[in-house]
């Protein structure tokens, strides 16, 4: 990913209007004083904006920028000259602001930059803050390993009875719909927090069967639904293997699911398998 460019341009300030009045309309050049909210960018559609190649397979990819939204100025590359306009405008919108226009263009070979919309999350660009550096993060986090409860308890069972498993979540780590929020400090003052859910799990029983990946948790006798009835003795190592799915909420906006998944393997546990032999004794 190439990173944006920016670009100052130095120029003389413009006389503007406030979004909304359509007066003096020859004082905002080619500018509408109209302010246009069907432009305006959310976090969510900011985030999903497609930084790969224009078309599958080509070489051809985008390249973004930020220009301030200031009337009267129409700058066609990242960059411009700020003004007051760009602070107050995101007063009563979404973002922490300023607001700024969103550009894109294609290179390899070159475009020139189009305007996508504005929005008033001027650091949610690609190859700046996008996705794909929120889904590096949720990678690395540290995320909870499955472990199981058996019943019969204790680590025992007997040839041909039937074994109930359920999934439980140990302390360490965060387990599905356990908030993480990350210090804004590190993202240019705004407030992430990642949820993870979980995806799928499959269950594996150390001896050549397995079931899922599947939804389901399990549960206790009688009710629960993951059950394993052994054949032969032995000791065999039984284990969950959680998929988790990751969200992102920025600054309080909607969760945005973030792209990938992260396989976690659970814990390890024994269980030993006996046999029973019948026998009769006299009163």
């Amino acid at each position: 990913m190439i990173a944006p460019r920016l670009l100052l341009r130095i120029g003389v300030a413009a006389t503007f209007m406030w979004p909304g009045t359509s007066t003096y309309a020859d004082e905002c050049k080619e500018i509408t004083c109209t302010s246009n909210d069907s432009s305006l960018l959310l976090a969510s559609q900011v985030l999903a904006l497609p930084s790969g190649p224009v078309t599958p397979g080509s070489l051809q990819v985008y390249d973004y920028g930020t220009a301030p939204y200031c009337g009267g100025d129409l700058p066609d590359a990242p960059g411009g000259v700020e003004c007051t306009l760009m602070s107050v405008f995101c007063r009563d919108k979404a973002g922490p602001g300023p607001a700024v226009w969103v550009l894109r263009r294609a290179i390899n070979p070159d475009t020139p930059y189009v305007r996508v919309g504005y929005t008033c999350y001027p650091n949610l660009v690609p190859g700046k803050l996008d996705l794909a550096a929120i889904a590096n993060v949720f990678h690395r986090t540290p995320l909870a390993a499955a472990q199981l409860k058996m019943q019969p308890p204790g680590g025992q069972t007997l040839v041909t009875l039937p074994n109930f498993f359920q999934v439980s979540w140990p302390e360490a780590g965060f387990q599905p719909e356990e908030l993480d929020t990350l210090n804004p400090a590190d993202w240019f003052g705004m407030h992430i927090t990642l949820k993870p859910e979980l995806n799928s799990v499959t269950y594996t029983f150390g001896d050549g069967t397995s079931i899922g990946p599947t939804l389901s948790l399990g549960g206790p006798y009688p009710s629960g639904d993951i059950t394993k009835t052994y054949e032969a003795a032995g000791d065999y190592q039984v284990k969950a293997d959680v998929v988790y799915k990751g969200y992102v909420s920025v600054d309080g906006s909607d969760w945005i699911e973030i792209p990938g998944t992260v396989d976690i393997a659970g814990t390890p546990q024994t269980i030993s398998v006996k046999t029973a032999k019948n026998s009769l004794y006299l009163p």
